[in-house]
């Protein structure tokens, strides 16, 4: 499968992984072409990359198109990516950088192989946190929502890992219980959220305050 999903937040984690498969490959590096986005992938921007999807490689057999996309796509963009990531053009590999597969539709990642890099002792500890955070916000009062987001907020990036262990674990809970609808609810406000921080300046503590005041449990 020539379309692959690597999920990772750690840039230098994701770097290496990519030379080491690319040289593996011998894809030279002027056949690699790397896409970054700091925002939100957008149509326009996928309509740039995809010009470069049929360009033919220069020095190698294959080419590798790169997108990193920290911040996620649109609906819109994934939608017009789903012919090509499920039929490539001849010798090309297609690679979409994210920081959790939670940014993406469930019709991306079917038509991709996965890839989760992980860093040595990443986080059991931080998702059975998440779990008794979900817990604690089905029965805080203001005051407790309050101190929760004032805990998990002294950052952005803070912020935005914290909010996607929240949605790992709203998504597991709901698979368990799939005719919950205020959980249901609970993880569609957290995706939003997590969308929000990582797309606009919004003040993370703010974000964060309003999204567990207003959670209904």
């Amino acid at each position: 499968m020539n379309s692959i999903i690597v999920v990772s937040k750690n840039i230098d984690l994701t770097t290496k992984f990519l030379d080491k498969f690319l040289s593996g490959q011998k894809i030279d590096g002027i056949d690699r072409d790397f896409n970054t986005f700091e925002k939100t992938v957008g149509i326009p921007d996928i309509r740039t990359v995809q010009q470069k999807l049929y360009f033919k490689p220069i020095k190698s057999r294959d080419k590798a198109v790169i997108i990193d996309a920290p911040a996620g796509l649109t609906i819109e963009a994934q939608n017009s990516l789903l012919k090509v990531l499920e039929e490539p053009p001849e010798n090309t590999f297609i690679f979409l950088v994210v920081t959790s597969k939670t940014l993406l539709l469930p019709t991306v990642l079917s038509r991709c192989k996965i890839i989760e890099l992980k860093e040595e002792d990443a986080g059991e500890k931080d998702f059975d946190e998440s779990f008794e955070v979900l817990d604690r916000l089905s029965s805080a009062g203001i005051g407790e929502r309050l101190k929760i987001a004032q805990d998990y907020s002294k950052t952005k990036e803070e912020t935005t890992i914290f909010l996607e262990s929240l949605i790992l674990a709203a998504r597991e809970r709901l698979l368990a219980s799939p005719a919950d609808e205020t959980l249901l609810k609970m993880l569609k406000d957290f995706q939003k959220t997590h969308a929000i921080l990582k797309s606009t300046n919004a003040s993370h503590r703010l974000t964060l305050e309003n999204l567990f005041l207003n959670i209904d449990t």
